[in-house]
This record gives C-alpha cells, sequence and structure tokens, in this order.
C-alpha cells in the first residue's frame, strides 16, 4: 500500500534520474581510445567499416545524426575532436536512455557497453570482456 510519504520519496528518485546528467568522462574516453585505437587518428579495423581513434562506424554515424541533427560523415571519425563529440552524442543519448528504462545511473561499464555493442550494448554478454579492456585502461 502506497501513502504520501511513499509517493514523494518514488517521485523524488524518478525526478533524480530524469534530471541527472550522463557523465562522459576525459579518462573514460582516453580508455575506450586506447583500447579502440591506441590513439592511432587514422586507424581502420573491422575489415575495414571501423574508422578513427574510437573505431567508429558508419551506422554509429547515422545514428549521431538522427539524435542530434548534424550531419556528421563517416570520414569525421577519422577527425579527434570529431570523433569524441560524436561519441559523447552517442553514449549521452543512449546512457540516458539507460537510465529511463532501467532507474539505475549510467556507469562506465554500461557506457563502454553501449559504445562496443550498440544501444542495448550493456545487456549483451558479448561486450563484458570489451568492458574488461577498458576497466584495465582505467585503473
Amino acid at each position: 500500500m502506497f501513502n504520501t510519504k511513499n509517493l514523494v520519496v518514488i517521485f523524488t528518485a524518478m525526478l533524480a534520474i530524469n534530471v541527472s546528467a550522463v557523465e562522459v568522462s576525459t579518462d573514460f574516453l582516453k580508455a575506450i581510445e586506447t583500447v579502440e585505437s591506441h590513439g592511432n587518428a587514422k586507424a581502420i579495423g573491422d575489415n575495414g567499416k571501423a574508422y578513427g581513434v574510437y573505431q567508429i562506424h558508419k551506422s554509429y554515424v547515422e545514428d549521431v545524426n538522427r539524435i542530434s541533427g548534424k550531419n556528421f560523415t563517416h570520414e569525421d571519425a577519422f577527425d579527434k575532436d570529431k570523433a569524441k563529440e560524436m561519441v559523447e552524442i552517442y553514449l549521452t543519448n543512449y546512457g540516458k536512455s539507460y537510465e529511463k528504462k532501467t532507474g539505475k545511473k549510467a556507469t562506465n561499464e554500461v557506457l563502454a557497453r553501449i559504445h562496443n555493442g550498440g544501444p542495448n550494448g550493456y545487456k549483451k554478454d558479448a561486450t563484458k570482456k570489451y568492458w574488461d579492456k577498458v576497466q584495465k585502461e582505467l585503473k
């Protein structure tokens, strides 16, 4: 049975999640960069499908453009500043989505697994090893 006090606590918690900012820290981005390319802005991987320091795929860029209304190209992933902006847009968007769905804060683990496995990457067993690599770089 809910009483007024319980409803206030629940409502306050919901507000905190809705206004919380998803943090994509510089250290976290550096760890992703190291795992993905060892900082090589010219890196091409995944059989020619992934570009730049963050190894961004074309579908990732298209998603960023849809989310942000910007017009990045896949080749922009070779530009460290543009690539960083794309990753921040993508992870902030899907981090907020994660928080809304789960009621939990988007941690570095969640964000790394989203970067590696897409919007629902945090649910995929295949992204756990990726998180292990990122976590080692964060230490």
